[in-house]
């Protein structure tokens, strides 16, 4: 079995200790290089170790994991987050596509985590990095204003060919593709991702994006005109006409209404 050289960054050695004890039972091909207490040091271990995956804490006394990344141009090894943050931040995590675990570490869920590293074998961008910091501290908002900031945002989409970092209002409309996702963007630009709509739908939901119907969420910001019917119809900046679902017109039309309120927009 191929060993995986891994080091373990966190300021408390408790969990230091307890992860390298789930490690061992669970993901033996993983070996321990070394372990760091803080930015410093993990900065010098990384350089002498050479690992190929970093289980990396976010909040740490002075310098954070973000700081320990900013160190670096480019970021030639795995990371996996270890937080104990919660709620807001599995959104944030989802939206810079990164991968995490939450404290108290879950056996299966850091075995999964592991597996898919082995399996993808890919390193994380400092661009995703950014889009983490932009959404770990944004918290679920109720707040149409904030929405229509939030929807200036970027999101990074995984796919076989790498990660597409791409602007949240250049996002026309998602298409469930049935395990998949279609990205339909500004430009005719085109993205698949093997993730389900629904996934999204959770990720969304920070930002100017309704799930119109069970196969589309649009964005609100390329809606040209909406058509009246017994569910209605979006015509949308793309040409594209989708079908609102009859359930969903309500919560759409208020979503709307609040839109152009927010925007200064003219329906």
């Amino acid at each position: 079995m191929e060993k995986l050289r891994a080091i373990i960054v966190d300021d408390e050695a408790n969990a230091r200790q307890a992860l390298t004890n789930l490690l061992q039972i669970v993901c033996p091909e993983v070996e321990i290089s070394g372990q760091a207490k803080n930015v410093d040091s993990a900065l010098d271990l990384i350089h002498l170790q050479r690992p190929n995956l970093v289980f990396l804490d976010i909040q740490m006394p002075g310098k954070s994991g973000f700081d320990l990344l900013a160190c670096f141009e480019k970021i030639d090894f795995g990371v996996i987050f270890t937080t104990a943050y919660q709620e807001y931040a599995v959104r944030a995590f989802r939206v810079s596509a990164i991968d995490y675990l939450l404290k108290p570490i879950d056996p299966d869920e850091l075995q999964a985590a592991v597996e898919k590293y082995k399996s993808q074998a890919t390193s994380i961008t400092p661009q995703q990095v950014t889009i983490l910091q932009e959404n770990i501290q944004n918290p679920k908002t109720s707040s149409l204003k904030q929405r229509l900031r939030n929807n200036h945002q970027r999101i990074a989409l995984p796919t076989a060919e790498g990660i597409h970092i791409v602007q949240m209002n250049d996002i026309i409309q998602c298409e469930s593709l049935g395990s998949y996702t279609k990205f339909h963007l500004t430009h005719h630009k085109v993205i698949v991702v093997s993730r389900l709509l629904k996934e999204y739908e959770e990720i969304l939901d920070n930002y100017y994006f309704f799930r119109v119907h069970q196969s589309n969420i649009i964005n609100l910001e390329h809606i040209k005109r909406y058509v009246k019917g017994d569910g209605g119809q979006v015509w949308m900046s793309d040409g594209a006409e989708i079908e609102v679902s009859r359930r969903r017109k309500d919560d759409f039309l208020a979503l709307l209404s609040d839109f152009y309120v927010n925007s200064g927009k003219i329906v």
